[in-house]
């Protein structure tokens, strides 16, 4: 975890499972939390790790009904399992593209990225990326207002280019990619290949990648709002 504060770890596992929860379209409702930890660290780590927790739990109304917490002799693992609820035959699954379906995604791609190859930097122009990549922001309400228009959705944690063939794959379909419609995060400090590259092939973005009939549009743009 190099420098990074434990409150702000604690934070990141949480959300990156909710977003798991959001690309679904489902509602999260508690977890299971499991650490191991070496005991020379545990005094100074878990408390501050907790406070993270305790505010993220309060903000997205979960509770942690369990887990585990054992020693380890060198380094600190975290496991998280979160469960949730959603309608019967309403889950959002990566297999339901149809032929002519339009690709939304639900913020800028490549901050994440760009925040941790520039981690150590002191520029104004990565603070955005930075915080982008320490605090991802899982899309929970909008996974659910996509319940009933999504016909397939994944969250983006490996990169556009990956998780978009994701969803062709287990759809049995070929996608196309418009380079002029992705949307690109303004990065001045970045050339514009730089910036493409961590928009295609970056990861830990947590945005929403969805496909659904055009004639949603309209809705979509006001969801977006």
């Amino acid at each position: 975890f190099g420098k990074e504060n434990p409150s702000d770890i604690a934070k990141k596992c949480l959300k990156v499972n909710l977003s798991d929860m959001a690309a679904m379209g489902a509602k999260p409702l508690f977890y299971n939390l499991a650490i191991s930890i070496p005991k020379n660290k545990a005094s100074n780590f878990i408390p501050t790790f907790a406070k993270g927790l305790k505010e993220d739990q309060k903000f997205y109304n979960l509770k942690l009904i369990g887990g585990d917490l054992t020693s380890s002799l060198e380094h600190i693992n975290i496991t998280i399992s979160i469960f949730g609820e959603i309608p019967s035959g309403h889950a959002i699954s990566r297999d339901g593209a149809c032929p002519d379906d339009l690709l939304y995604v639900t913020g800028d791609l490549g901050l994440s990225k760009i925040g941790l190859d520039n981690f150590s930097s002191n520029l104004k122009s990565f603070r955005k990326a930075k915080q982008k990549y320490l605090y991802p922001q899982p899309r929970v309400n909008i996974g659910l207002a996509l319940r009933k228009i999504a016909t397939s959705m994944i969250d983006i944690s490996d990169g556009l280019v990956q998780d978009s063939n994701h969803l062709a794959t287990n759809s049995n379909l070929s996608l196309e990619l418009d380079i002029n419609n992705l949307p690109i995060p303004d990065c001045k400090s970045l050339k514009k290949d730089q910036i493409l590259n961590a928009v295609l092939y970056g990861g830990d973005d947590y945005e929403l990648l969805f496909s659904c009939k055009k004639r949603h549009e309209k809705y979509l743009k006001k969801l977006s709002k």
